[in-house]
């Protein structure tokens, strides 16, 4: 071998060292990088400290110099940007991305934003797609195969994105969680509520039957002692469900009980619970509202129905509905009207307090049971003195009913016995 052959050898290995030495550089970053992501991953960073770190990798260190992330949760939303002009106010994203998947076809649009970047990265997990990465720029990349580089974009573009969607999973758990024990909560309160027992005296007998359709509902029922001759039945319905419904029945149930110890006519009572019920709510939910007062002796019933259903006042199958009253207390500051009404009850004559989640049980032909398919329940047993057996024979009736449809409300009834 000559000396020009063996120098050329000479330099052959040493560009073959000085490549492998670039290339073993090269990978040693490229581990440094994937290990700062994985401890950034490790130890939660919540999801703009992820970006943040993507965007520290991608530009300053990779020297990308742009880049677009979307990310769909669930709608699609452009998480991190850097290098380029282009806005998204205003634009449908979801339509322009599903052109993604058409930038093969040489007659796109060849001025879709699209086309300022070199390569698209879709992101995928579980055969879900979650992101799609755009990148561009990459000529000057300490990275010079463009394969390895795509390659290694598209790995760490991963790790982030799968983090991101575990973040977004472990926050929507958490106020799931949150959210449970908040119904659980409300629940029990609701449940203080209602009396813990119903009298069953010479007089009278009292029977209640509560079927909630979600966890809280707005429903509520009551039984007040007023002294040895007289005592007050009521049942209310508040409009909508859930914890704001339930706290509202809280605060008008605590009002109720402040008040008809002292308040001495129904009327200044009513229109009391209308301002507390007003002020409370603001205007946004009302509350339907049956309050009945009855003296043993005297076996009159005075009530008001706000708004309520008008419950059934039934003697050997002569139904009476008790319909006077007011509006639903909540909807205006000042009541229009209260109208009390009046009525003596003879001996075994029995009254039907219920909310509308009865008569609006649908079947599947989307009729209701309606006020007259009650009335007509209630009449056919107007001399069953067993009210627990009544009330648990219309719920059977109602679940015939409605066949394989759903209960779209509380079922709350409230039975009165008035013995002869």
């Amino acid at each position: 071998m000559t000396v020009a052959e063996k120098g050329k050898t000479h330099k052959t290995l040493a560009d073959a060292g000085d490549t492998l030495v670039a290339e073993l550089g090269i990978k040693k970053l490229q581990l440094h990088w994937l290990l700062q992501i994985t401890k950034a991953i490790n130890y939660n960073f919540s999801t703009k400290q992820l970006l943040d770190v993507f965007e520290h990798v991608l530009n300053s260190q990779l020297r990308v110099e742009k880049l677009a992330l979307f990310i769909r949760e669930p709608s699609w939303k452009c998480a991190l940007m850097y290098g380029t002009d282009t806005t998204f106010a205003g634009i449908d994203l979801d339509r322009i991305l599903s052109e993604l998947n058409k930038l093969h076809n040489q007659e796109l649009n060849p001025e879709l934003w699209v086309h300022s970047f070199e390569t698209i990265l879709p992101v995928y997990h579980k055969d879900q797609l979650l992101a799609y990465a755009l990148v561009g720029g990459t000529a000057n990349s300490v990275i010079p195969k463009k394969n390895e580089l795509i390659s290694f974009i598209q790995t760490i573009t991963n790790l982030i994105v799968v983090a991101i969607e575990n973040n977004h999973v472990s926050i929507e758990k958490i106020r799931q969680a949150a959210m449970k024990r908040e119904l659980e909560l409300a629940a029990q309160m609701q449940n203080i509520l209602f009396p813990i027992t119903l009298p069953d005296t010479p007089d009278y007998r009292l029977q209640s039957y509560y079927l909630p359709h979600q966890e809280v509902g707005g429903d509520y029922y009551d039984y007040i002692q007023l002294n040895e001759d007289e005592f007050v039945i009521c049942m209310a319905d508040v409009s909508g469900k859930g914890i704001p419904a339930a706290l509202l029945c809280s605060n008008f149930q605590a009002n109720l009980h402040a008040h008809v110890h002292v308040i001495p006519t129904l009327t200044e009572l009513v229109k009391l619970l209308n301002k507390k019920v007003f002020k409370s709510a603001q205007g946004e939910k009302f509350i339907t509202f049956f309050i009945g007062r009855y003296n043993v002796k005297t076996r009159e019933l005075t009530y008001v129905n706000a708004g309520h259903n008008p419950p059934f006042l039934i003697h050997e199958k002569v139904v009476y509905l008790l319909n006077e009253g007011s509006t639903a207390l909540g909807m205006f500051e000042e009541l229009p009207f209260v109208n009390v009404g009046k009525t003596y009850v003879p001996g075994n004559a029995f009254l039907h307090c219920y909310t509308d989640g009865v008569t609006d049980v649908e079947n599947e032909k989307g009729e209701d049971f309606g006020s007259f398919r009650l009335r007509e329940f209630f009449t056919s047993r107007a001399s069953e003195s067993d009210l627990k057996k009544v009330q648990q024979q219309l719920v059977d009736t109602l679940f015939s009913f409605k066949e394989n449809g759903m209960y779209t409300d509380d079922i709350t009834l409230l039975s009165c016995w008035f013995k002869g």
